[in-house]
């Protein structure tokens, strides 16, 4: 009878993306679901419409300037809905600084090895890398998405691909941030945390 009402579980998985990295980490978020006995279905932002029917949901996409602005919009469109229901978060970034913390605003951050830095300097990071702090890429999620309180959130390594990007953005990510272009994201980090996620979402 547990494995039945395991089954029956129904999770929401969506995405923002610009060029379909995000697409492929979702898709692998909604497997491990699959395998732990949810029935997981991956929709794109802009055309998931409602949770409702869903006993939780997982929203993610990439940071730039700012969250992508389809999932942002998503969890305004949703926040009602969304508060009732159980929800995570994943955001994928080129560069994330450590801060120490395991939690911002309350709600519990993982963090992909692979992705944060230790400050270069001691006392305390510098102006770019406040920049790239979680409370900072996380500050304005939070906000946007109350009265929402996801029950965890993950930072991985994204995709970093400067043809893709306008002139400003290049800019940004290689003088302001200093990431370094390419494929940084790493699957085994991202299957373990969803692997995770019925225990996060469902307290089993």
């Amino acid at each position: 009878m547990e494995a039945e009402a395991k089954q029956d579980r129904r999770v929401l998985v969506v995405y923002a993306t610009r060029h379909g990295s995000t697409t492929e980490i979702a898709d692998a978020v909604a497997e491990e679901l699959r395998d732990a006995g949810c029935e997981a279905e991956v929709r794109r932002a802009t055309e998931a419409g409602s949770p409702a029917g869903f006993d939780a949901v997982v929203v993610g996409g990439p940071m730039i300037l700012g969250w992508h602005k389809d999932a942002v919009r998503y969890l305004k469109a949703q926040r009602q809905a969304l508060a009732a229901v159980p929800c995570a978060l994943f955001i994928t970034a080129a560069s994330l600084t450590q801060d120490g913390r395991d939690a911002v605003d309350g709600v519990p951050v993982i963090k992909d090895t692979w992705l944060v830095k230790e400050p270069k300097k001691p006392g305390g990071p510098g102006f770019r890398e406040r920049y790239a702090l979680p409370e900072h890429y996380l500050g304005d999620v939070l906000k946007d998405a109350a009265p929402v309180r996801p029950r965890q959130v993950a930072f991985f390594a994204g995709k970093l691909d400067l043809a893709t990007m306008n002139l400003f953005e290049k800019l940004f990510v290689l003088i302001a941030i200093r990431a370094t272009p390419g494929d940084a994201r790493h699957f085994d980090t991202v299957r373990e945390w969803a692997r995770g996620l019925p225990a996060v979402l469902f307290g089993d």
